[in-house]
């Protein structure tokens, strides 16, 4: 097992820190969902077999928070309220950490700009557009809600 502060992210030091502060406090609930972050980056790390930065743990979070968000909306459907309040807060806890979203206009300025850009006309060069946003916005954009907006501008 790595020592946390033989990593590059400060990120995943701060949450190893908030890991040891739920432990003291008794904090059971938040202390799981830390745990669920640290399991999913060590589970990386071993995979990767490398140290990741803090992008590569956000890049985490955000798959961590859609699979949070779609168990949430199958808990809400079978009427599991139980599962569903477990499911939300481990979602803040997860949201706690990462950056805060681009807002829709500027998904929507930015997706023109690229377009522009490129010259882009054709639905078959979506994936030029969705791969430039991706690394302009550094993982910040939603891109389902991206993807509806370049196939509404392409079609």
């Amino acid at each position: 097992m790595s020592n946390p502060q033989e990593t590059s992210s400060p990120l995943k030091i701060k949450i190893t820190e908030d890991k040891k502060s739920s432990m003291k406090s008794g904090d059971k609930k938040r202390l799981g969902a830390v745990k669920l972050i640290l399991a999913a980056i060590l589970d990386k790390e071993v995979e990767t077999r490398k140290t990741l930065t803090d992008e590569n743990i956000f890049e985490i979070l955000k798959k961590l928070s859609k699979k949070s968000k779609e168990s949430l909306t199958h808990y809400n459907e079978a009427n599991r309220t139980d599962l569903a309040e477990q499911e939300e807060f481990e979602l803040s806890v997860f949201k706690e950490y990462l950056p805060e979203d681009m807002s829709q206009e500027e998904v929507q300025k930015m997706i023109e700009d690229i377009m522009k850009e490129k010259s882009i006309e054709q639905m078959s060069q979506i994936g030029e557009v969705m791969g430039e946003l991706k690394k302009r916005s550094n993982n910040r954009a939603d891109m389902g809600f991206a993807s509806k907006l370049v196939k509404e501008k392409l079609s």
